[in-house]
């Protein structure tokens, strides 16, 4: 049961870096590459586009749209990921949860900074049951010292949309959770 949960959780990821993809290209963005591509496990980020002259480094976050049981929203996507084995570390060290947040944010930076971009991330809300699928576009700086990006209904609406409630042939139930 596990490998099919990792299973699905890694097709999930997979399909969302490709409707990112797709959204930013026709959102006004180009030189859209999929870093995965070039690299496996690239550090944060998934994607590099540029639009408007300013070259952005991008994490993509899928997940369902709704909790298990699909009675609440997934009301939280992280986007700046610590591990679990690091982030007991640091708490050994005596960091608290603000300075190993502060800690992984510098990273992205200096990831970033090595592309020559800024930290930005899309998450893609899917809807097994129903084939569609959002996406809302956004910068690491507008976080704050946050890790995650807010998805309730009321935070996507500060957020670029890049799609709302599209329809995907794609988005299968076998990637409901």
């Amino acid at each position: 049961m596990l490998l099919q949960a990792v299973e699905r959780i890694s097709q999930l990821g997979a399909l969302g870096e490709q409707l990112a993809a797709e959204c930013l290209t026709r959102s006004g963005f180009s030189e859209v590459v999929n870093l995965n591509s070039t690299r496996r496990h690239y550090p944060f980020a998934d994607l590099l586009g540029v639009r408007g002259g300013v070259r952005f480094l991008i994490g993509v976050k899928t997940r369902n749209e709704m909790r298990q049981g699909r009675l609440r929203i997934n009301g939280s996507y992280n986007v700046v990921l610590v591990s679990n084995a690091k982030n007991q570390l640091l708490k050994l060290q005596g960091k608290t949860v603000d300075e190993i947040t502060q800690l992984a944010l510098e990273e992205v930076y200096q990831l970033a900074q090595a592309e020559g971009a800024v930290p930005a991330w899309v998450t893609v809300p899917v809807d097994p049951a129903t084939s569609t699928f959002s996406a809302y576009f956004g910068l690491i700086g507008d976080l704050g010292n946050r890790r995650s990006v807010r998805m309730t209904y009321e935070a996507r609406r500060q957020y670029l949309a890049l799609a709302e409630n599209e329809h995907d042939n794609r988005i299968r139930p076998h990637l409901l959770n």
